[in-house]
């Protein structure tokens, strides 16, 4: 064997010179290697075959670095891959004969560039190098010998006797010289001997060492063989059993993977089925999008109409609302009026009653003063007659008051009939007011009857949409599960691909069905915004109106409050003269009660003065003179109490006429209300349809809010879908760069693995040869 040449880090002081190849040996020149040829031959055979020798021993087994065995693969073809590669550093002594280890062992096995190196090249150049010295210097000794030899030959024998004298002072000068030549010759034959020495023990032990290893690795090499055998054996025994058991594994589990694809094939054939009915209903949906749309200027022109028509009812019901409080307020004001009528007749009717009374008292004190005045006409004959006349006149005056009381408590009767019909008349308007409350009432229970029915039948279609949702959440993580699956199945990856095209369409007929759907919700917005639009223009309306409204009420309420308080001072000033009534009659009643003690004193007197005529004559003067003037006071009071007759009968007359309008406002009121009751039972009707429209139309909102929430859902879940859809192919994209990247790289560990593999077994080949040349 020999080694290839190659570079390696020599030492300092043991560099080789430039361009001196591994395991080339320099040779001389021609004279050198022809004058000593056996010495430079046996040393070069000698070391190469030392150097053969370690190299067989350096080639082992094991895990080495790149930096360790780099020089050894250069130069040794047997070397071991850098993932199996193992040096084992052995002990640096051998078990070789005993005469062996006295001589040789006591060297050391190396230099350091050797032991640096891990290959004995430099100091078998050293070697070289200093036989080659020793060599060039024997030549160049043998040169001087030899030309000294031909001098001394050529010189004559004549000259050898005239010269013999200075000859032998020359030959001692010489033979001086050459003693020093040669000690100096025989000091560095001797260091060189001595290092040759040294390094050819050295490369003894190495030998030693060599061989060593060399025994080693043959019987390393029998347990490798033995292993391999082993291997071989249980390859052909045990491998087949496993493959078999490994192939039916695969074979139970590529079963079971087409039966889930054929579950998986019919899901997706079930959901195909299910894409193809939600297409229909899409398809329908859009038949009836289109329709719609096609009669949309019919259902402008209809809801136009409808507006208007609502707002002509908002407008008359707002008309019919106002007249409806205008005549409430009328109303109101009447009961009032009447209210008041019915205090001021009850309190005239008191004071008439005090005022006959009174009247009585009166009748019955005059009819007293007749009696004593018919007593005195026994005495007074003359003045009987204007007594009379006197009686009669009050008589009359007491029958007329008599008819005026008969017509007045006729008047107040006639009064309680009216006050009595008037509250028949308020009793019956309660009466249908109370019953228009419980129509009221039924009708909002019928209403939150209906309410409670929509919103049980809500309640049913939320639960059905809910477990519509869940069966889709299940659905959709049967459709995750079974996508991550087909993720881990790598066979189907061309499959994906198509699904994904097909998927690419479904999204865009998709996101042509949204822009649909988009569109027709742009529509129906515009609609809100319309309706919500009239809605606020019909608000700001009945805000003015109400406003409106609200002025009236205070107008009416002011002038209620003046003319309240018109009646009021009207009252207060009835009161007044009453009162002031009432203190004249109190005078008239003291003056009558003095004139009355007056008369009985006067007739106490007549009784006692009978006997003097003159006395009594000039008593009678005096008695017609006070007479005449009870005669002026009696006229005087008469004439007052015409006077009180007279505003009597004015305050009478205008009772009557107070009453005549009353009767006539109240009957003009019943008209009135009777009115305003058909115009209520009417607004009332049309409140009713119109509710009942308003209702139509939340019930519509309410429908077209829940289709809104529905295309929302949907939208919401398409995009989940695309979404999903995407990761997954993402996914799946990146499972097959992963997958591509891992079978790149295996592919290359293989061929990298497959030619490692290949150059092993050429190496082991070789090195089996070298070793059975060997």
């Amino acid at each position: 064997m020999q080694g290839r040449p190659g570079r390696v880090s020599w030492p300092t002081g043991h560099e080789p010179p430039l361009g001196t190849p591994w395991l080339a040996v320099p040779r001389g020149n021609g004279p050198r290697a022809s004058a000593t040829p056996g010495l430079g031959s046996r040393f070069k055979i000698l070391l190469i075959t030392m150097l053969e020798n370690k190299t067989i021993s350096s080639s082992t087994k094991g895990d080495q670095p790149k930096k360790d065995n780099a020089v050894s693969q250069e130069l040794v073809l047997v070397s071991a891959p850098t993932e199996a590669a193992e040096i084992f550093h052995e002990n640096k002594r051998t078990n070789t004969e005993e005469v062996n280890t006295a001589i040789y062992f006591n060297y050391p096995c190396r230099r350091q560039s050797c032991a640096l190196v891990n290959i004995p090249a430099p100091c078998v150049n050293k070697i070289i190098s200093h036989i080659e010295n020793v060599e060039s210097k024997i030549q160049d000794h043998l040169k001087q010998f030899e030309t000294c030899l031909e001098k001394w030959r050529s010189s004559p024998s004549t000259l050898k006797e005239d010269w013999s004298t200075a000859t032998t002072e020359k030959k001692v000068k010489q033979e001086e010289k050459k003693g020093e030549n040669y000690q100096e010759l025989k000091q560095e034959m001797e260091t060189l001997l001595s290092e040759t020495i040294h390094l050819i023990k050295s490369l003894e032990t190495d030998r030693a060492e060599a061989e060593q290893a060399l025994k080693q690795q043959k019987s390393r090499k029998k347990l490798i063989i033995m292993r391999i055998d082993s291997w071989s054996i249980w390859r052909l025994q045990e491998l087949p059993l496993a493959v078999q058991k490994e192939h039916q594994a695969y074979l139970r589990d590529i079963i079971e993977l087409r039966w889930h694809l054929e579950d998986r094939k019919r899901q997706l054939e079930h959901l195909e089925k299910q894409k193809t009915q939600l297409e229909e209903a899409n398809a329908k949906l859009q038949a009836d999008i289109d329709f719609m749309q096609d009669r949309i200027a019919l259902l402008d022109s209809k809801r136009r109409q409808e507006v208007a028509i609502l707002q002509e009812l908002y407008e008359k019901k707002f008309e019919v609302m106002e007249i409806f409080r205008q005549i409430h307020e009328e109303f109101e004001q009447v009961t009032e009026d009447s209210e008041n009528a019915t205090w001021q007749v009850q309190e005239n009717k008191e004071e008439m009653d005090e005022e006959i009374r009174n009247h009585e008292i009166n009748l019955e004190t005059q009819r007293k003063e007749l009696d004593k005045l018919n007593n005195l006409s026994t005495h007074y004959s003359s003045k009987i007659g204007d007594f009379k006349t006197d009686i009669e006149e009050s008589e009359e005056i007491v029958t007329e008051v008599l008819r005026e009381e008969r017509s007045s408590t006729d008047e107040a009767s006639t009064l309680s009939r009216t006050v009595d019909d008037l509250r028949k008349t308020f009793d019956q308007l309660c009466w249908k007011y109370r019953k228009y409350e419980q129509q009221y009432t039924e009708v909002l229970n019928d209403f939150y009857a209906a309410k409670r029915t929509w919103d049980a039948e809500l309640s049913n279609v939320t639960k059905d949409l809910s477990n519509i949702s869940i069966a889709y959440a299940q659905a959709m993580g049967e459709n995750k599960r079974l996508a991550n699956e087909i993720i881990t199945v790598t066979d189907q990856i061309n499959e994906s691909i198509k699904r994904k095209v097909g998927y690419e369409s479904e999204v865009q007929s998709l996101l042509k069905l949204k822009s649909k759907n988009n569109d027709y919700l742009k529509h129906l917005y515009k609609e809100a915004y319309q309706i919500g639009a009239l809605f606020h223009v019909t608000k700001n309306k009945t805000d003015d109106m109400e406003l409106k409204v609200s002025e009236v009420r205070r107008k009416f309420k002011v002038r209620e409050e003046f003319l309240k308080r018109l009646i009021r001072g009207k009252v207060a000033a009835g009161i007044i003269i009453q009162k002031r009534l009432y203190s004249v009659q109190e005078t008239q009643s003291l003056e009558r009660q003095n004139l009355m003690k007056r008369k009985a004193i006067y007739a106490l007197t007549l009784a006692e003065i009978l006997e003097p005529l003159q006395q009594l004559e000039e008593d009678a003067v005096r008695i017609q003179a006070m007479h005449k003037e009870q005669a002026q006071n009696l006229s005087d009071v008469l004439q007052k109490e015409n006077y009180v007759k007279r505003k009597v009968i004015q305050t009478k007359n205008k009772l009557q006429r107070k009453e005549k309008k009353t009767l006539s406002k109240l009957t003009k009121t019943e008209s009135k209300r009777s009115l305003i009751f058909e115009e209520l039972q009417s607004t009332k009707s049309k409140t009713v349809t119109f509710n009942a429209k308003i209702n139509e139309m939340n019930k519509q909102l309410q429908e077209k809010e829940q289709e809104k929430a529905e295309y929302d859902q949907k939208l919401e879940n398409l995009k989940n879908i695309f979404l999903t859809m995407r990761f997954k192919k993402e996914q799946a994209q990146a499972v097959f760069d992963h997958l591509t990247e891992e079978k790149r790289a295996c592919e290359e560990r293989i061929s990298e693995e497959d030619q490692m593999f290949r150059t092993l077994l050429a190496m082991r080949q070789k090195t089996l040869a070298d070793l059975k040349t060997l």
